[in-house]
C-alpha cells in the first residue's frame, strides 16, 4: 500500500517554527531564508487541508490542528532519529576480523594496536595470523595484511610500501665475527627464513656480494624465530626494515654494514567488498597507512639499492 506522507522537507520547517512560534529563529536554525520556511508551511497545508498557524497579528500562534500535529511530528521524527542513530552505530562499531602475516602481526602491528584500540574503544579485533593467502569468499575477514603483487581479482587492493632488507645480528656476534663489510659474511653463520626463502639471494645479487655460503646455514618456518635467533648471537639474519626497527633502536640488534635492497613485493591492504561500508574497516586502513608513512621503512635509504 502506498504511503500518504507529506514532504520531509515541508515538515522539518514546520517542526522548526513550531517549536519557536517563530518563522526566523526557524529560518536561522536550518539555514534558509524566512520566505522559504513561510513557504513549505504554506505548501503543508495545503497538502493537509488545514491551517497549522494562526496568523493574525504579528505574532504566529499554533491552531489546534497545529498543536496536535506538531506534537505527532516530534515524536515521529524522534523514533527517526533513534532508528537512524542505531543503523549509523553499526557501521562504526563491532568485531573487525583481520588476515594478517605472522610475522607482521607479531614483531609489528601487536605493539601499536592499542593506538587504535583507544581511537575506537567500540571495536573488539580478531587477529588471524597465518602465511597463507586468504579466500575471502570463504572467511569472514573484513580486511588482510600481505606481502604481495597487489592484483587481487574482485578485491579493492591499496599498497602501502615497499620494505627494506639488510642483514642483521647482535653487537656480540658482529664484535666476535668482525663484521665490517658484506664480504665478511663469508665466514659467518646465515639464518634463512622458509617464508621469504629468496631474500638473501635477492640481497646479495642486488649488492653485488659473493657468498660461497649464501644457501648454507639454519632454515627456520618463522621469520620471528629467525630473528630471535639472530638477537641470541646465532648468526646474521635477513632483516626487514620495518619488523626489526624496533629492535635496532633498542640495540638489540644492529647493521654491521649500510648496503640494504627493496624487497621483491610490497605490502598491501586486501578488503573484499562486503566489508566497503564499514566505518570502522575504513578507519583501520587509514590508521595503518598514517603509522606507516611515519616510519622510515619504506622507500629509499641510505646505501639501498634498487632490484627489479
Amino acid at each position: 500500500m502506498r504511503r500518504r506522507l507529506p514532504p520531509l522537507r515541508a515538515i522539518r520547517c514546520f517542526e522548526a517554527a513550531a517549536d519557536h512560534e517563530n518563522l526566523v529563529v526557524a529560518a536561522d536554525m536550518l539555514g534558509v531564508t524566512k520566505g522559504a520556511v513561510s513557504q513549505q508551511i504554506k505548501l503543508l497545508e495545503q497538502y493537509l487541508g488545514v491551517a497549522l498557524f494562526d496568523r493574525a497579528g504579528r505574532g504566529l500562534a499554533l491552531t489546534d490542528a497545529g498543536r496536535r500535529y506538531h506534537s505527532a511530528v516530534r515524536t515521529s521524527l524522534a523514533t527517526l532519529e533513534r532508528a537512524t542513530d542505531q543503523i549509523a552505530r553499526q557501521r562504526s562499531r563491532g568485531t573487525f576480523r583481520l588476515t594478517v602475516l605472522p610475522a607482521f602481526a607479531s614483531m609489528w602491528l601487536v605493539h601499536r594496536l592499542a593506538d587504535y584500540q583507544e581511537r575506537h574503544p567500540n571495536i573488539d579485533i580478531e587477529i588471524s595470523a597465518d602465511a597463507a593467502m586468504v579466500d575471502f569468499s570463504r572467511s569472514d575477514a573484513h580486511l588482510g595484511i600481505r606481502y604481495a603483487k597487489g592484483d587481487a581479482t574482485g578485491l579493492s587492493v591499496r599498497i602501502l610500501g615497499h620494505d627494506r632488507l639488510f642483514p642483521v645480528c647482535s653487537p656480540a656476534y658482529r664484535d666476535a665475527q668482525r663484521i665490517g663489510t658484506a664480504a665478511d659474511l663469508a665466514r659467518c653463520r646465515l639464518l634463512h627464513d622458509t617464508y621469504w626463502h629468496d631474500d638473501w639471494t635477492r640481497w646479495a645479487a642486488g649488492t653485488g656480494t659473493a657468498l660461497p655460503n649464501l644457501q648454507e646455514g639454519q632454515y627456520f618456518t618463522l621469520y620471528s624465530v629467525a630473528i630471535d635467533a639472530a638477537r641470541s648471537g646465532g648468526g646474521v639474519a635477513m632483516g626487514h626494515a620495518l619488523l626489526v626497527g624496533d629492535m635496532l633502536a633498542r640495540g638489540d640488534l644492529v647493521r654491521p654494514f649500510a648496503e640494504s635492497v627493496t624487497a621483491r613485493e610490497p605490502y598491501v591492504l586486501v578488503r573484499p567488498a562486503r566489508a566497503d561500508h564499514l566505518d570502522f574497516v575504513r578507519a583501520f586502513e587509514r590508521w595503518i597507512a598514517d603509522r606507516l608513512a611515519g616510519t622510515d621503512a619504506f622507500g629509499e635509504g641510505k646505501g639501498e639499492v634498487g632490484v627489479p
